[in-house]
């Protein structure tokens, strides 16, 4: 082979070999997808990574498309290998997501303008691009334009629009009352299932419920106790946290009334569980500290009794269900099984079964406080997903949730968790200032 024709076959090889080097780049630059994970741990199968502004907020897998909020913008990507299929803008990081009707609902911070997206192209349904206070169900959003009671708007409205085309059903003008978002068995982002009934505060008498068919509100009326006001069927339950003067059994008191007579159902105490100093919790067993989405279903709550075992109780008529035999404080749940903690800030966990309170298995303890501004416990799908700490690195935990069975242990915060998936964040591989977003199958 004559010099020319080595010089011009090395020059080709080198060419392929950077044009080989280069396509793993541009896949990355234009799907945002990238197979070099770099995840600590063990267990599950990364179906993809993708570099994100800071991990997750907020994420979901609708059918072929998982939604991704990032601080920065919405990303729509292909569930099976993270190709981005669509992207929009949404660049403040207090903006959140929620699912319902098969649809992703946005709002732009606190009370701001909310967008609903088809999750398959990015299209944007239907807007509202005034502020609004939302309350989410599967089939409607309750959207009220006065937000701020303290300084109205002219003409303020509550409506009623269908999830799906962003139709108004009902509306109410000049409301006299603030619609409540405490609700029984829901799972963010889920919304929860379509109500017959919402509790609202600011009517004339103290609390009530409003009918969701046709916006007006029950006669029964309650004094609301400062805490939680929420339906639990047609039943109007109200706590009170502040417990009385000298009490030390972390008493809740409960008040409910039938909302359609006003008539007394019961009123009596609950409790709300001890932390690791067994100082008194106060709050309720919530999906998290402060919210107002409590663990149960139907007209069931997950408490605590006096002695800190799980209890749950129908709090139409303030019967217990069942109690367990073991200590336990409710950390998260959905329709079949309630995870508890030994405690409320520590300790062991353990998945009961919803329907009897029977200990269906128990892990040891992650590691991370339930205080902590990251922690995280999920039950969907099959799994359990539980937010865990050495020292100061974060891992996450996924459990089958029929035996017990360890499945993973990945280093980096617990995203979003749904039926055969998980989303871990994670600094391993990022850029300086960003996070990974991994996508783990069972």
């Amino acid at each position: 082979m004559n010099r020319a024709r080595l010089a011009t076959s090395l020059f080709l090889l080198l060419a392929l070999c950077g044009a080989i080097a280069v396509v793993p780049l541009v896949a990355r630059l234009i799907t945002g997808a990238t197979a070099e994970t770099g995840l600590d741990g063990d267990g599950g199968t990364i179906a993809w990574t993708v570099d994100t502004k800071n991990g997750s907020r907020d994420a979901w897998v609708f059918g072929d498309t998982a939604v991704v909020l990032d601080g920065a913008s919405m990303l729509g990507l292909r569930a099976g290998d993270g190709g981005r299929v669509w992207q929009l803008p949404y660049p403040a990081e207090d903006t959140a997501l929620t699912v319902a009707g098969g649809l992703a609902v946005v709002q732009t911070g606190e009370n701001g303008p909310v967008d609903v997206i088809d999750p398959a192209t990015g299209r944007v349904a239907w807007s509202v691009r005034e502020p609004v206070r939302m309350v989410a169900r599967d089939d409607a959003l309750y959207l009220d334009t006065c937000p701020d009671r303290r300084n109205p708007a002219p003409a303020c409205t509550v409506t009623k629009h269908r999830v799906t085309d962003g139709a108004a059903l009902w509306s109410v003008t000049d409301p006299a009352f603030v619609v409540g978002d405490a609700v029984i068995g829901a799972r963010r982002p889920l919304a929860p299932p379509a109500s017959a009934f919402l509790p609202v505060t600011g009517a004339a008498g103290g609390g009530a419920l409003l009918d969701t068919a046709t916006g007006a509100l029950l006669p029964g009326r309650i004094a609301p106790g400062g805490w939680h006001l929420f339906a639990a069927g047609g039943t109007l339950v109200s706590t009170d946290h502040d417990a009385p003067p000298g009490d030390r059994d972390c008493t809740i008191a409960v008040g409910a009334v039938d909302a359609r007579t006003g008539a007394p159902a019961w009123n009596g105490p609950i409790y709300s569980g001890r932390d690791a100093a067994r100082e008194c919790r106060r709050t309720f067993p919530t999906v998290y500290s402060g919210s107002s989405e409590l663990f149960g279903a139907g007209t069931d709550v997950a408490a605590v009794t006096r002695s800190g075992r799980t209890t749950l109780i129908d709090v139409t008529t303030g019967t217990q269900r069942w109690t367990a035999e073991e200590p336990g404080f409710p950390i998260a749940g959905d329709g079949a099984a309630l995870l508890v903690r030994e405690n409320a800030e520590t300790g062991p966990i353990a998945l009961l079964d919803l329907a009897d309170g029977h200990r269906v298995w128990a892990a040891p303890d992650t590691g991370l406080p339930t205080s902590s501004a990251s922690w995280e416990a999920v039950v969907a799908g099959g799994l359990v997903a539980v937010l865990g700490a050495t020292d100061d690195r974060p891992y996450v935990l996924v459990y089958d949730a029929r035996t017990g069975q360890r499945l993973a242990r990945r280093g980096g915060w617990l995203t979003a968790a749904g039926d055969g998936w998980v989303m871990v964040s994670s600094g391993a591989g990022a850029d300086p200032g960003r996070l990974t977003l991994h996508l783990l199958t069972f």
